[in-house]
């Protein structure tokens, strides 16, 4: 065809789109859809990949390097510390002493000062191992108590000045100002949405009893959820080191924002580890060393430089899904115009011309729909970028709208539009033009070949999918689903054919459908296929990250039992004593539990009490322990290595209980501590018994010998009996006793009050323990805090949430863009099919049938085109899923070594049946309730076509 045959094309194709417009907009619909998709991830992928200036920014503002003494990450007294030569990754984030055991031969150990002064944090400064600092800035963080409306909670103190220009970009104002004197302070947004904070209100640290005007609300751009209170330096830090008993206990962490000319080069930043120094350098994360320069690879840069690239993958399914999805737009429109087309061949137009019009609406459709999906792909991008943020705990970085990959994504979505509308515009000119012109149809029947092709395509995906994955090849994986994918779709018009039969059982309204379908399979054939691309993608996203979330739970390590509170109390407990600590009285107790159930009024539980750590007298307390039978003691003594082997010197202990060591309570509260769900625990503790969670003490006769024990004790230490005194103390109690396996096991024993009272013990409140039916609210949480805060302030108060899975901002936007593509796209898919079928409707009326039967016809087909679609994209997309799954757990798990293996848990591949099952009801019903709200009421009559 010339160029003007090409231009009169374009113009018919344009001027039949616009006669044509709600045709045209299903067509335009179904090409924008995928092009909205993949331009809004684009964007937002784009954007969650920070660019290195905006790490930089965000991690050192607009310094040359971030320093770290080590040394003062670890509490001190006041004592030197040894400097520790260090390996650190190359972004700085994290590090791990070059000698774990001792120093390299010939190196001296140097020992440095931990202690603080109020004038000077307890650190080194970065000058001590980089020379040439012209500017510094000090970043100092604690941990500490602030008031809160509720009550109290725990949060990071910061002393930052946060607007030096040389920390312009670490910090971003949300409200309010900056802090511009030493009873000015700033808090995060989240922290002032669960404390109740606002700007001009105050806040008071506990521990120093300063008060503080809060004049603003900042973000992290890093840390949204973060509750953080940033005040000037000197504002409270130093005193907090200074008061007594702190010096044991506080801990902070010193960060230096430096400029250096010329920057800090990779062999600086070597040099300044084995001084002991981390730093986080701008021109290392620029222009990073080679990796055989490296010093040191994290577990996790370990992990990310082996695992499956997830993103090839999903370029290459959402470029099936566009073709797909733009398959049947056109396969319907050229059915719809089969009589434009016929008028043009009566007017003396050829073949190639009727051909060239429906390709010349490919053209037109397809770059409107291009251009409307990506401004609109921009558009959503953008909107959607706070809600991301907050479900990320993230901000995003800056708009980055790539010119080039959305000309690239809109070019696609034109040549997928032209590729669609091929095979239409060869059918129809091949169409005979008397049948196009009267409108018959006729019967097509299905080839016989086409699903023999199908099954086998089908096959052969899956193998080469499973190959990819054995081998975590992203690519090989993408071939191999896109291979299985198009064999479903070829198994498609069997299918429908199949499905038809079952329509001799059904009513009439489905009967049509069925057969209708099965009748136009050229119709429904491709939409099906659309439905199924779109459901296969969501699927795909449902799967990865149901089973990454397995993998984060697994990961996770509760202290407790899920939504149950632990308060603790303080006690003359060996080794834990701090000058000032007071034990909890009876009455204090009491105080605290009347607070507890008035706060949480549904919780069940009670208080516990103390078996071992009572002082009788200063610095001298009694415990109780339970003694190991003789065949279960290790017979190795202090520095005798002959026994190391032996199973009974290993200490192997299933205790996960870390905040009390043995207490006093009853079967219920022994299930609310413990976990543990034994008749054989209540059956001893009704006997007056003790509960215990490790093996080798409970003799034949089911009973334990339980010793009281002297110990001399003070803060921070404790001096337990030689093993030659112990041996020649005076016989203990014998207890009836069962050793029991639980979740959270104590390393002593849970006794009953009987047993207590054998023992002459004097029980003390040790703390309480609820279940408390849910998770209670940060401000029942503060609450609570304060109320123990009252009675005793070294008491604790502890809430076992659960596992809370993090959103990953790439995966959260893929599975929303995902969802909107399956949605929008089944129901235009359905729409379409139903465009095509208007002339069936159109019989209905001519014969007298009522509306309700047209409505529930147009109901049924796009069930039947919905379900159909449904069910083969719920089995694609659990393929496709599989395989990414198992691609993932080669690239990593499979050549992890054995010994980091033992201690980690495998990954999972968890498929969310009950969501799928659910998918597969309700998509079907909201196409099926679509087409029946937009079926006309009335009949409509047709003009003869012949």
């Amino acid at each position: 065809m010339s160029v003007g045959s090409w231009r009169a094309t374009l113009r018919i194709a344009r001027r039949d789109a616009l006669r044509a417009k709600g045709r045209s907009a299903l067509i335009v619909a179904m090409i924008a859809l995928p092009v909205l998709g993949m331009s809004a991830a684009d964007v937002s992928w784009r954007s969650v990949q920070l660019d290195t200036d905006e790490v930089i920014s965000r991690s050192m503002g607009q310094a040359d390097a971030l320093v770290r003494d080590t040394a003062s990450e670890r509490p001190g007294d006041g004592s030197p510390l040894p400097t520790v030569a260090i390996r650190q990754d190359v972004e700085g984030d994290e590090w791990r002493p070059a000698d774990l055991d001792r120093p390299p031969p010939g190196q001296s150990v140097t020992l440095l000062p931990t202690g603080g002064s109020p004038d000077r944090p307890a650190s080194r400064a970065a000058s001590a191992a980089i020379p040439g600092v012209t500017e510094r800035l000090v970043d100092r963080f604690g941990y500490g108590t602030v008031s809160t409306e509720h009550g109290r909670t725990e949060v990071q103190i910061r002393e930052f000045d946060y607007t030096e220009p040389l920390a312009e970009g670490m910090v971003f104002q949300r409200g309010g100002r900056a802090p511009q004197a030493l009873d000015e302070v700033v808090v995060t947004e989240e922290l002032r949405r669960s404390g109740g904070y606002r700007v001009g209100g105050r806040l008071t640290e506990k521990s120093t009893g300063r008060t503080f005007r809060i004049v603003g609300t900042v973000d992290l751009p890093n840390h949204l959820r973060k509750f953080m209170v940033i005040g000037r330096p000197g504002a409270v830090l130093d005193a907090m080191r200074a008061l007594p008993g702190a010096s044991g206990s506080f801990a902070e962490q010193v960060d230096e924002l430096i400029r250096v000319p010329g920057g800090v080069s990779w062999a600086k930043v070597k040099e300044a580890n084995r001084q002991g120094f981390l730093v986080k350098s701008a021109v290392v994360l620029e222009d990073p060393p080679a990796s055989d320069e490296s010093q040191y690879e994290s577990p996790r840069q370990w992990v990310d430089s082996r695992a499956l690239r997830l993103g090839g993958i999903g370029v290459g399914l959402g470029l099936l899904e566009m073709i797909l999805l733009a398959g049947p737009a056109f396969a319907v429109g050229a059915r719809r115009k089969r009589r434009e087309l016929g008028l043009i061949g009566v007017a003396g137009g050829s073949r190639r011309h009727i051909g060239g019009v429906v390709l010349g609406g490919g053209v037109v459709l397809g770059a409107v729909g291009a251009l409307l999906g990506t401004a609109l792909g921009m558009a959503v991008a953008a909107l959607l970028r706070p809600w991301f943020a907050e479900k990320s705990g993230r901000l995003l970085g800056r708009y980055d709208a790539r010119a080039l990959e959305l000309l690239g994504i809109g070019a696609v979505g034109v040549a997928v539009g032209v590729a669609a509308a091929l095979i239409p515009a060869w059918l129809a000119a091949r169409e005979d033009i008397a049948a196009s012109l009267s409108g018959r149809r006729g019967v097509r029947r299905g080839s016989r070949v086409l699903p023999i092709a199908g099954v086998f395509g089908a096959a052969l995906g899956v193998a080469i999918a499973l190959y990819g994955a054995d081998g975590a090849n992203d690519k090989v994986i993408v071939a191999g689903v896109v291979v299985a994918e198009l064999g479903l779709v070829a198994c498609c018009p069997a299918l429908i054919g199949a499905t038809a039969k079952l329509g001799r059982f059904l009513p009439l309204s489905p009967r049509l459908a069925l057969r209708d379908a099965a009748r136009s399979r050229p119709r429904s054939a491709p939409a099906v296929a659309a439905v199924m691309a779109a459901v296969a993608g969501s699927v795909v996203i449902a799967v990865v990250w149901s089973s990454q979330n397995a993998d984060e739970r697994n990961r996770y390590r509760p202290n407790a039992q899920e939504n149950h509170v632990l308060i603790g109390f303080p006690g003359r407990v060996p080794g834990t004593g701090l000058p000032g600590e007071t034990a909890v009285s009876a009455r204090g107790a009491e105080e605290i539990r009347r607070a507890v159930e008035r706060i949480l009024p549904d919780a069940k539980g009670g208080p516990l009490g103390t078996l071992g750590g009572t002082c009788v007298q200063e610095a001298k307390c009694v415990t109780f322990r339970p003694e190991k039978l003789p065949e279960a003691r290790c017979p190795a003594r202090s520095g005798d290595d002959r026994w190391r082997d032996d199973p009974r010197c290993r200490y192997e202990t299933r205790a996960q209980n870390g905040f009390f060591r043995s207490v006093v309570g009853d079967a219920d509260l022994l299930r609310k501590l413990t976990g543990a769900d034994d008749p054989r625990a209540i059956e001893v503790l009704s006997r007056g018994g003790v509960v215990l969670f490790e093996n080798g003490y409970v003799g034949p006769d089911g009973k334990v010998e339980v010793k009281a024990q002297e110990t001399f004790s003070g803060p921070g230490m404790v001096r337990m009996p030689s093993p030659e005194a112990a041996e020649s103390e005076p016989p203990g109690v014998w207890l009836p006793a069962v050793s029991v396996q639980a979740p959270f096991g104590l390393s002593g024993m849970f006794a009953s009050p009987e047993a207590a009272r054998a023992l002459g013990a004097v029980v003390e409140p040790a703390g309480l323990v609820y279940d408390a039916g849910r998770s209670p609210s940060d401000a029942q949480k503060q609450r609570l805090e304060e109320q123990v805060a009252k009675v005793s302030e070294q008491g604790f108060v502890f809430v076992e949430r659960g596992f809370q899975p993090m959103s990953d901002a790439r995966m959260l936007l893929l599975a929303v863009f995902a969802l909107v593509i399956t949605v929008g796209a089944s129901g235009v898919a359905t729409g379409l099919a139903l465009a095509d079928a208007q002339k069936d409707l159109a019989t209905l009326g001519a014969v007298g049938a009522p509306p309700s039967v047209r409505r529930r016809l147009s109901a049924f087909q796009s069930g039947v085109i919905a379900f159909l679609g449904t069910a083969l994209g719920l089995a694609a997309g659990v393929l496709a899923g599989v395989v990414v799954r198992r691609g993932q757990k080669s690239a990593v798990w499979d050549v992890m070594p054995a010994e980091a293996k033992s201690r980690l848990h495998a990954p999972e591949l968890v498929i969310p049946w009950s969501q799928l099952g659910l998918a597969l009801i309700v998509l079907p019903i909201l196409a099926a309730l679509l087409a029946a709200l937009l079926t006309r009421s009335r009949a409509v009559v047709r003009g003869r076509t012949a």
